[in-house]
């Protein structure tokens, strides 16, 4: 391979263009993008879109990963003739102009990204170091997909206003954090990618210009979020209200019935004491074919008759057997 075509993350100049943004979502989808590239020998061949470009230099998303790797940096000068052609050509042009994604968006350093804006996004995201490991929002940093991983440390450098020269570097800074996190506030857009493929990047990775186009949009849709919040929180305010409610009525209730419940053992024990009634023990047999047991309940009547019918009213279905008087005359 030309050592001038680099796989990416060790290139970086794309680095500095797309994994200065953070990565919320990446959904493949499949489109008409995809091409055939090759170097100006004819040796090297790769398929994948072209998702960025500047002056010097495209960026692919490779159809099938290469070690691991999704995206090659490949020098334009280094392209083959018919490549270079197809940079310039109409047959591109329309291609990147389908479904209304024809807008280029230019980055701080010049790449130009095509696509167009589905959304505007929020995201708070933690670097700490547990365990010897460092973990961004509470998930190890390896396990992330390989794009989020070099997006961390750009991240860093833009919130910290420092500058990191290597892997290296970032993680002798995430150490020295030792187990402090740090939280950094991320506002930006979702941007929908000419191949397909979602994004979300953050305002500070785009130009002044593309900036200043994006902000007055975002100052709408944040009053509108901001809204859409308020409305949420009122609604959960009304749900918990109304949930405490129930609450109160269920155990309102409970308390009364177990009132009217402690009212009628007393007049039944009032009954017996004045020799009204008597407490009496019924033995009841279950339905036939029931596979319940027999059991014996207390009941308040007058005789024993009287004991029986309340015994299998209150138990519909069982029969009743012996009954024993258990107080009263």
């Amino acid at each position: 391979m030309d050592k001038s075509i680099t796989l990416l993350p060790s290139s970086g100049a794309f680095l500095r263009v797309c994994m200065a943004g953070f990565m919320l979502s990446i959904c493949f989808v499949g489109q008409v993008i995809a091409h055939e590239w090759s170097d100006s020998t004819g040796t090297y061949k790769v398929t994948g879109d072209l998702i960025a470009m500047d002056e010097t230099e495209i960026v692919i998303k490779l159809e099938k990963p290469t070690k691991g790797r999704e995206l090659l940096a490949f020098p334009i000068d280094k392209l083959s003739d018919a490549d270079r052609k197809y940079l310039e050509s109409t047959e591109l042009t329309q291609k990147l102009s389908e479904s209304d994604k024809s807008h280029a968006w230019t980055m701080r350093n010049g790449f130009k990204l095509f696509g167009k804006i589905v959304d505007f996004a929020r995201k708070d995201v933690t670097v700490q170091r547990r365990r010897g490991r460092v973990y961004v929002n509470d998930r190890p940093m390896e396990n992330l997909p390989e794009l989020y991983r070099r997006m961390i440390p750009k991240i860093v450098e833009e919130y910290e206003n420092i500058k990191f020269e290597d892997d290296r570097a970032f993680l002798t800074w995430v150490t020295k954090l030792k187990a402090e996190p740090k939280t950094y506030h991320c506002e930006g857009v979702l941007l929908e990618l000419a191949n397909g493929d979602e994004f979300a990047f953050p305002f500070f990775m785009f130009s002044e210009s593309d900036q200043n186009m994006l902000k007055p949009a975002w100052t709408q849709w944040e009053s509108t979020h901001a809204a859409q919040q308020e409305q949420a929180s009122q609604l959960e305010q009304q749900r918990q209200n109304s949930l405490y409610l129930q609450s109160q009525a269920a155990a309102y209730q409970q308390q009364q019935a177990e009132a009217m419940q402690i009212s009628r053992l007393q007049l039944q024990v009032s009954a017996v004491n004045a020799g009204l009634t008597s407490i009496w023990e019924v033995y009841l047999y279950p339905p036939a074919g029931s596979y319940a047991y027999p059991m014996s309940v207390v009941v308040s009547a007058r005789n024993s008759d009287f004991a029986s019918q309340i015994a299998m009213q209150n138990n519909p279905g069982y029969t009743a057997g012996p009954v024993r008087k258990v107080s009263g005359l």
